[in-house]
């Protein structure tokens, strides 16, 4: 991730500095020089067959949702490298995707009701 995204997900996750700072894009630079992280290249994700679940979701033409649930019940892997990042997908699990049980609602069973749900009348 950039190194804007990467502190702006710091601070969403309140995580602090070692001197109790907020992140910004300049102590997340100083941070990757300090510890010999590279730096972020676009577009280096997609060269190693990688793609994040929205990317996922155009290349399938799929909404972002679905792609989610697909990860969520294990029929599609993925990986988040931790809390808040994005899903990361490889073009090898893409290829092995069955798409037509995860397409629209065609041939699932209707929506159930239930007892306890109430029709409001609006007048």
């Amino acid at each position: 991730m950039p190194d804007r995204a990467i502190a702006s997900l710091l601070n969403r996750l309140g995580k602090t500095t070692g001197r109790l700072n907020g992140w910004t894009q300049s102590r997340v630079c100083t941070f990757r020089n300090q510890h010999d992280i590279a730096v972020y290249k676009k577009d280096e994700r997609s060269e190693r067959g990688e793609y994040t679940s929205q990317e996922t979701a155009a290349k399938l033409g799929l909404r972002p949702m679905t792609v989610l649930r697909m990860i969520r019940a294990g029929d599609l892997k993925a990986e988040q490298y931790c809390k808040g990042t994005p899903w990361i997908i490889r073009h090898e699990d893409i290829e092995q995707l069955d798409i037509q049980h995860h397409s629209g609602r065609s041939g699932h069973s209707p929506l159930s009701q239930s007892q306890d749900q109430q029709i409001q009348l609006f007048q």
